[in-house]
């Protein structure tokens, strides 16, 4: 196997297969690096078109208005997680439950030890 004039390959030589000669592997890491630095080119170029673009704040609202959507069909939104209101409306219920069963003539128990529904 030849690679552009270098020459002969260890393999083609019946040496180790496995081996890379010092030569091969400069080319390897050469080539690696050039590959690296051609993407990271890419992206500076993308990330300097992106900043000048005078609707860079419509875009950015859309991209927020976006992950909101994707977080409510992934179906991970659930009350639980989404903050303090569920416990909040729940003891909502409980004190309206509490004031209705006193308005109905009931009595209403409150925590133990507290003085609420003892006489």
């Amino acid at each position: 196997m030849k690679i552009q004039g270098v020459g002969v390959t260890e393999r083609e030589k019946g040496g180790q297969g496995a081996a890379i000669g010092a030569e091969d592997a400069v080319l390897l890491v050469a080539g690696a690096v050039d590959l690296v630095l051609e993407q990271a080119e890419g992206a500076l170029r993308r990330a300097r078109a992106l900043l000048g673009r005078s609707d860079l704040l419509d875009l950015a609202m859309d991209a927020r208005d976006d992950l909101i959507a994707r977080g409510r069909n992934s179906g991970l939104h659930t009350p639980r997680f989404a903050g303090a209101d569920p416990h909040l409306e729940e003891l909502a219920r409980r004190a309206r439950r509490r004031a209705e069963q006193a308005a109905a003539g009931g009595t209403a128990q409150g925590p133990a030890g507290s003085g609420h529904g003892a006489g």
